[in-house]
């Protein structure tokens, strides 16, 4: 517990400094015509927490090859800070989350799983899943909300539920020590923007923590589809449909339902409350169920998936 204080006080401080210091290196995010903010705001802090989350894991989780784990998240960060600072072509930043994604499970799997059919889609979920987060981080408030969300249901399950896992929950544990600081500055109107150089590697984190769920226990998987649906939905919907219609499925947009909600709505904060509230109504119920009932999980993978197709359709016709 004290370890966990002590992350999250050091993330605080350096949040602190960053949001005073970014300026001067240049990383203030000008508004755009895809941007969902009107003033310059300061870029790329998701580096301090990350940072931090890295150390730790590199320190105090026990798992195969933690150490090469979190030099791969570090990796991770400084291609997003890059890209925050220059900017990466879309083929070169998907090879380096799909390297990563590979990394990641052969790292991993157990001998067993580690064939080359297993290893290769298994490293292409972790790559997609770095890379919905990152389509995902537009909103104020949005990504943070759900990477905690994630990491309280997660822990939640991993100690209490009836296949406990006691790496997955000081993941979790370490995921939402490091982060709740960053929300206090990324909650709507944000002061600071966690960027590229805290959402891929964020999404890398999440790839881990669903990999170790699933070799947990299949349910326990579940019970992480269920926690990212919201994620998984939009992404997948939007990708869907503008493949379908022609238009360029890697070029920055404002297609995203969350995107469309927050110019509709006039604000992300109705948004990200209502992300906030999907999850403790909807969605961590359906997660425990998962894990702790005899209801067949992928049923409540698939109810979990209502809520959020309700908001892409909605988003969509009021468009």
């Amino acid at each position: 517990m004290m370890l966990l204080i002590a992350m999250a006080l050091l993330v605080s401080l350096g949040l602190w400094a960053f949001v005073r210091l970014a300026p001067r290196w240049g990383l203030v995010d000008q508004p755009n015509s895809r941007s969902l903010h009107t003033t310059p705001t300061v870029v790329s802090g998701g580096i301090v927490p990350m940072l931090v989350l890295a150390a730790t894991l590199y320190t105090t989780i026990d798992l195969p090859g933690a150490q090469a784990v979190a030099l791969i998240a570090l990796a991770l960060t400084a291609i997003g800070l890059l890209d925050d600072r220059r900017g990466l072509p879309s083929g070169v930043r998907f090879l380096c989350y799909l390297t990563a994604g590979l990394l990641l499970c052969w790292f991993l799997l157990p001998a067993g799983l580690a064939s080359i059919a297993v290893l290769a889609m298994a490293g292409v979920a972790a790559a997609w899943c770095i890379n919905l987060v990152n389509f995902m981080d537009g909103a104020d408030g949005l990504v943070s909300s759900q990477a905690l969300c994630v990491a309280v249901g997660m822990g939640l399950i991993a100690t209490f539920g009836a296949v406990p896992n006691a790496q997955l929950a000081w993941l979790s544990a370490m995921l939402f020590a490091s982060w709740v600081p960053l929300l206090w500055f990324n909650w709507p109107p944000a002061r600071l923007f966690m960027g590229d150089a805290g959402a891929i590697p964020l999404g890398f984190v999440l790839a881990l923590m669903g990999l170790m769920a699933f070799l947990t226990d299949l349910s326990v998987g579940f019970a992480w589809l269920i926690l990212m649906m919201p994620f998984l939905v939009d992404t997948g919907f939007t990708l869907c449909i503008r493949v379908l219609s022609g238009e360029p499925p890697h070029i920055a947009h404002r297609d995203h339902a969350y995107q469309r909600l927050s110019a509709q709505l006039g604000s992300a904060l109705p948004v990200t409350l209502g992300l906030l509230g999907m999850q403790v109504i909807w969605l961590f119920p359906l997660a425990v169920m998962a894990v702790n009932s005899a209801v067949f999980p992928p049923l409540l993978v698939l109810l979990s998936a209502i809520p959020a197709v309700a908001a892409v359709v909605y988003a969509r016709l009021r468009a």
